[in-house]
């Protein structure tokens, strides 16, 4: 399977980027190799890991290190990852502050 970053996405990994590397440049950027062998190998060749976390809109669950949530929605041979959370975070205020329909958010060939 393919896997598509929304833009919502790119911009959650940034943040985390920015909060790790208040403990050192050289943890953030382990973390984010780390998060993105998950998205991008793990997820890719298990796609159904994730739990069903919204079943009307089809949007999917992984936990990743026990601190980040990763949301994300299958199409085909397409994974749509929407959104890359803290765990701590309210996630139904964050999806309803970004005003997004889930259409908006994915990838060509959705």
């Amino acid at each position: 399977m393919k896997v598509f970053l929304a833009r919502t996405a790119d911009d959650c990994l940034w943040s985390i980027w920015e909060q790790d590397r208040q403990y050192s440049e050289d943890f953030a950027h382990g973390y984010q190799d780390a998060l993105d062998q998950f998205i991008r190998c793990t997820l890719r060749d298990n796609p159904l890991i994730g739990h069903v976390w919204h079943e009307a809109r089809g949007i999917r669950r992984a936990v990743f290190r026990q601190r980040h949530n990763i949301y994300y929605t299958l199409t085909d041979e397409i994974i749509h990852v929407l959104f890359i959370f803290d765990g701590r975070m309210d996630v139904n205020q964050q999806f309803a502050a970004s005003g997004l329909r889930l259409d908006d958010l994915k990838g060509p060939d959705a």
